[in-house]
């Protein structure tokens, strides 16, 4: 059978779900990976991991830190023989170039997000992306809006194509979902792109409003203590609780209890961006109505009082409005809940998401 080695420097973070979705679920390629670090998420696929001990250990670390091609990828890359290298982010793809071509492997890169949004901005990566234009192979984008992204960075339109996230929406329990409670979740890493500054604020004016719906956050991340101190200075402290990281199954779970998932992203002030947030994707399989924002490729899901609701960037008045309306009844959610997990199932599967993968992969062998 034909062989797929994926790539990324830390293989798998735990908020990476999707990429364990599509390395895990392959149908007509044999899969393995290669990282300088095993992660939690690494699943049950062959991953070799970058030797931590000997002086193998000192030669690939003195390459990783100086940004050069690690001795110990190119053999892996030289024994496994993979049909296809497949790097996930354009970070890591960068690394993947000068090996890919002394092996005469085609090179396709997979983006997410903020190494589109973001990193192109930071010093040498105008032009490293640029070799890796020249370079690589194939190049998939997680969205249309992505898509134009790349093309606005100087990736050739004709080797650029969109794969979409997937999902098993067999594994969400749609039929259990109770409606008519009136519990919010937030789920993310507690970043600026996230944009739960908003939702706090747009929680407190519903307050105003005679609205206290309890308020849930599940995840970690640098702004924990600011977005607590900013509970506690609105009043929040008995609506507002926070949970930290829960793994996936748990949030499966989490979406049982609760009908609205809060999603407010925005632009972070350093121009980092969402691509189509993952829990998103979820919440729609599972039944929680998604009221986010007109950000990047949300749209592309989230169809405003079809799918899910849509309001402006950073607008709290906007966020405030919208969950008002929810509360006084004012929109037939369950007829939102059904296309939205229409949505999923005709568009946004695993099954999917690997067939289109796949496609891309035997253009090149």
């Amino acid at each position: 059978m034909k062989k797929v080695l994926h790539y990324k420097t830390n293989f798998l973070n735990k908020s990476e779900t999707f990429i364990q979705r599509l390395t895990e679920n392959h149908q007509n390629y044999t899969a393995a990976a290669f990282c300088y670090r095993k992660k939690e998420l690494a699943g049950s696929i062959p991953v070799f991991e970058s030797p931590k001990k000997g002086f193998e250990s000192i030669k690939n670390s003195a390459a990783f830190h100086a940004n050069l091609p690690l001795p110990f990828y190119r053999k892996i890359v030289s024994e496994q023989k993979p049909n296809i290298i497949h790097a996930h982010f354009g970070y890591d793809a960068y690394k993947m170039v000068k090996i890919a071509r002394a092996e005469n492997i085609p090179l396709v890169t997979s983006f997410y997000g903020s190494d589109v949004s973001r990193l192109p901005s930071e010093l040498f990566w105008e032009k490293r992306y640029n070799k890796l234009a020249e370079s690589g192979a194939y190049f998939i984008a997680a969205s249309d809006f992505m898509k134009h992204q790349l093309t606005e960075l100087g990736f050739p339109q004709e080797k650029i194509g969109t794969v979409r996230f997937g999902l098993h929406p067999e594994e969400f329990s749609f039929e259990s979902k109770k409606p008519n409670q009136n519990n919010i979740m937030m789920v993310g890493r507690l970043v600026e792109k996230k944009g739960f500054e908003y939702a706090i604020r747009a929680v407190a004016q519903l307050k105003n409003h005679g609205f206290e719906p309890d308020v849930n956050i599940y995840g970690d991340g640098p702004l924990m203590n600011g977005l607590k101190q900013l509970a506690s200075d609105l009043n929040l402290d008995d609506q507002i609780h926070f949970h930290g990281f829960l793994p996936n199954n748990k949030i499966s779970l989490a979406h049982q209890k609760h009908s609205i998932l809060l999603a407010p992203s925005v632009t972070a002030s350093d121009g980092d961006m969402e691509g189509l947030p993952n829990t998103i994707l979820e919440a729609m399989a599972s039944g929680t109505v998604v009221v986010a924002t007109k950000h990047a490729a949300i749209p592309e899901a989230i169809h405003h009082k079809e799918t899910g609701f849509l309001a402006k960037e950073s607008n709290i008045n906007e966020l405030s409005g919208i969950l008002i309306q929810i509360f006084q009844g004012r929109f037939d959610l369950e007829q939102i809940r059904k296309k939205a997990r229409i949505t999923i199932e005709q568009q946004y599967t695993i099954k999917k998401m690997v067939s289109d993968t796949e496609q891309i992969y035997d253009r090149f062998v």
